[in-house]
């Protein structure tokens, strides 16, 4: 399994040198976690393509790490990645997870979201014709901003018929970021009954996000 990464980092060593007084296969197991963080951490960083991660993780299917796949499961399904993924992971008729390559069809229903394209001429109206409207205010230029993308793609269709979710492209809409003193970018603007009620800065993982929307739907 070392050809999918490099040595442990300080860190990871430092993890596993704290694990205490456990057998060998216990330290391996350890080892081989601490391994799998330091590859998805490098997937999360686009440093990796999917394509690639797929082929690691079939190889741990392959050798029955069933404890890896789950792992990886967890924190990929979790991620802002996960409408990004290239693969799925199905439970075979004995329990075991099994990964798979997308076919195009799934990948394109993965990609469907029911955001909103906002401007000048339409924002005030979905602002009044929506109870919840969060409106991620971004810019193409922007990293940060192309991290949140998929993060916002995957909760307006959690979300859908409870909170409508909506982008603005403040170069392009200059007035309205003006109007609602957009300094930075992301920015996200939560109106409720036509009210804006908050406003979240900066690529907020996905489960702060959620806590806050449930301040405010519930």
């Amino acid at each position: 399994m070392d050809t999918w990464t490099t040595e442990l980092s300080p860190l990871a060593r430092e993890k596993l040198n704290s694990a205490g007084d456990i057998s060998e296969s216990e330290r391996n197991r350890v080892r081989e976690l601490l391994k799998l963080d330091a590859l998805l951490v490098v997937y999360f960083k686009s440093l990796l393509k999917g394509e690639d991660l797929f082929k690691v993780l079939k190889e741990m299917e392959l050798e029955g790490k069933q404890y890896l796949l789950k792992e990886a499961k967890s924190r990929l399904e979790s991620s802002f990645m996960r409408s990004l993924l290239p693969f799925k992971f199905t439970q075979s008729v004995e329990g075991n997870l099994v990964i798979d390559l997308l076919k195009t069809e799934e990948k394109l229903e993965n990609q469907k979201t029911p955001v909103l394209e906002l401007n000048e001429s339409n924002f005030d109206k979905a602002v009044n014709d929506h109870s919840m409207l969060v409106v991620d205010c971004w810019a193409p230029w922007c990293g940060p901003c192309r991290v949140m993308s998929p993060v916002i793609d995957e909760l307006a269709v959690t979300y859908k018929g409870k909170i409508t979710f909506a982008k603005l492209n403040t170069d392009e809409n200059q007035q309205i970021s003006a109007r609602y003193q957009v300094m930075a970018i992301p920015t996200l603007l939560i109106f409720k009954d036509g009210k804006l009620v908050d406003r979240k800065t900066g690529a907020l993982p996905r489960q702060v996000l959620e806590a806050e929307f449930a301040r405010h739907t519930e």
